[in-house]
């Protein structure tokens, strides 16, 4: 195995404003999808988001990984767009219950 990290684009996903925006309204605090911006009071999945918030890190070079300034830790990832970004799963961490909030 290369001693190079495998990483990934984290792409984007506009999505309605008003779908948004009734989002924003019923869900305050909730995070926010990394690929639509979506409110998600509780989410399923989770990416290690790297290089200022632009790559998402391999699950299986967590333990290689060295934190460094562009570490944003983990963020949320929507089931939706994983199922449309299938590439991402790789790259996502199942969150299990009652471990968020």
């Amino acid at each position: 195995m290369s001693a190079e990290l495998r990483t990934i684009s984290i792409p984007t996903r506009k999505v309605p404003e008003n779908l948004l925006t009734a989002r924003r309204k019923r869900h305050r605090s909730a995070y926010v999808c990394i690929v639509c911006s979506l409110p998600m009071p509780q989410p399923k999945f989770m990416c290690h988001v790297i290089e200022g918030g632009s790559s998402a890190l391999h699950v299986e070079d967590e333990d290689r990984y060295r934190p460094d300034g562009g570490d944003m830790c983990f963020l949320p990832l929507g089931s939706d767009c994983l199922r449309l970004h299938p590439e991402l799963k790789p790259y996502a961490h199942k969150v299990q219950p009652g471990t968020i909030g």
